[in-house]
């Protein structure tokens, strides 16, 4: 975040959102590793499986199975989306990268250039990927869903060269920018995704807990902080990154090849000063907190006009608030949103500001529903709560001399959104079991996209 000293106008404006993904072409292939600076959260390794339970497969079977599946999908939904055949692609082709002696892969000069990488290169119609430490990396840290998002972006690729997408960047390189084609082919892996949620294949997860690491590997394989989409080499940001996916996943293969430079924008953006590059865009907590709560009595006090937009209090709440709420609470006997200091450090310090920003813009967001007579307690109310999240985090999206987003905040909300439930808990703690991270993302992106009135009951 970035906190200036001119406060920013009471806004409820929202800027339009995009995505971006994990590789390019043949020419240009993007890093198997997340961005050092700002490591994403991790998911939990699973359990051991039982006796019974099949075995796992290993990062090769996963890659093996997951490329004919793959391909399976597009056999069918490629014809479907685009009244035309699917041609199988010609190579698939894992790369031992870690042994001296293996031959030189398609498409690069040499085998080192290929260590942590993983790209389509449409002139021998090949996806090539490390097998030795890209896909067992993949493996350990997102399962079986980290592996197939990666091949499924890479096979993204190779669907827009069938569609004619390279010949076209070649003749008008500014109508097809690299980001714009990374988000596409994030988006085809949404498609992928959503085609097998519907028939599953033995081996590949695809039940919300994969979908959600699929996202967390997503977030791992974010531009640096501060790259800007008309970099040659840009991929996305997080937030975009996983908003082609949902957009795929949701709304099918037409929905990706329909994105233009003219109706997809992006929210990737650079450092607004020196001081803010050097913190990496984090503001210590307690001017955030500060900052924060100074830029939300405006905002959310003009969607209630007359009200008192709860301070942000101290660590407790009276003994009936549960404390399930997470580590911000909103008190309403007290008329305060109470933290849990340590907690909310812990979030900072390992995720980045935004993330504590974003409960707290949720709970400003309980707080408002009481306010304007609402229900609290129930789903609705959790749902509620994330999406004036998003739609406060909305009008931060665009500078205007005020408090406004810093690169990688919105990532930050996303990453909190994929690994907590706590900014979809109402008043009494409780939330929805059944939805998941992508739940939430989508539902945050529903309020920034939209504004603050779609979020409220009866508005």
């Amino acid at each position: 975040m970035r906190a200036l000293s001119r406060p920013r106008p009471s806004a409820t404006a929202v800027f339009a959102v995009a995505m971006g993904v994990l590789v390019t072409g043949c020419t240009q292939a993007v890093p198997g590793r997340p961005d050092a600076a700002r490591p994403p959260v991790t998911v939990s390794a699973a359990p051991a499986p039982s006796p019974q339970a099949p075995v796992p497969l290993s990062p090769d079977g996963v890659a093996t199975a997951a490329t004919g599946a793959i391909q399976d999908v597009w056999r069918g939904a490629f014809p479907a989306a685009f009244g035309r055949p699917w041609n199988d692609i010609r190579t698939f082709a894992p790369v031992r990268t870690g042994h001296p002696a293996t031959s030189r892969p398609p498409c690069v000069e040499r085998v080192a250039d290929l260590v942590g990488q993983a790209f389509y290169c449409p002139t021998a119609d090949a996806v090539v990927w490390d097998a030795d430490t890209l896909l067992p990396d993949l493996h350990r840290r997102f399962g079986s869903a980290g592996v197939m998002v990666a091949l499924a972006h890479e096979v993204g690729h190779a669907v827009q060269s069938r569609l004619g997408i390279d010949a076209a960047q070649a003749g008008d390189p500014g109508r097809y920018p690299a980001v714009l084609l990374e988000t596409m082919a994030d988006c085809y892996a949404g498609v992928v995704f959503a085609k097998l949620a519907e028939r599953p294949v033995a081996g590949l997860a695809v039940d919300p807990k994969a979908r959600d690491a699929a996202l967390l590997a997503l977030v791992g394989f974010r531009d640096p902080l501060g790259v800007l989409p008309g970099n040659d080499s840009a991929h996305g940001n997080a937030f975009d990154r996983v908003s082609a996916f949902q957009d795929g996943f949701r709304d099918g293969a037409a929905r990706c090849s329909g994105m233009t430079v003219d109706n997809r924008s992006f929210t990737q953006r650079r450092f607004g000063s020196a001081a803010d590059q050097a913190r990496g865009g984090d503001l210590p907590l307690p001017v955030l907190l500060e900052a924060l709560q100074q830029d939300a009595d405006q905002w959310f006090g003009a969607l209630s006009p007359g009200w008192r937009v709860p301070p942000i209090g101290g660590a407790s709440c009276p003994a009936h608030v549960p404390v399930t709420q997470g580590p911000v609470r909103f008190c309403a006997a007290d008329g305060v949103l109470s933290i849990d200091q340590g907690a909310l450090d812990t979030l900072h310090r390992e995720v980045g500001d935004y993330a504590g920003a974003t409960l707290l813009a949720s709970r400003y967001g309980i707080a408002l529903l009481a306010a304007l007579g609402a229900e609290t307690e129930g789903p609705a109310a959790g749902a509620a709560a994330v999406c004036l999240a998003g739609a406060y985090t909305g009008a931060l999206v665009e500078p205007d001399g005020g408090f406004t987003l810093s690169p990688g905040d919105l990532d930050e909300a996303v990453q909190v959104l994929l690994t907590h439930d706590w900014a979809a808990r109402d008043s009494a703690g409780g939330v929805d079991t059944t939805e998941s991270g992508f739940d939430r993302v989508s539902r945050f992106r529903d309020g920034l996209l939209g504004g603050p009135h779609g979020c409220l009951p009866n508005r």
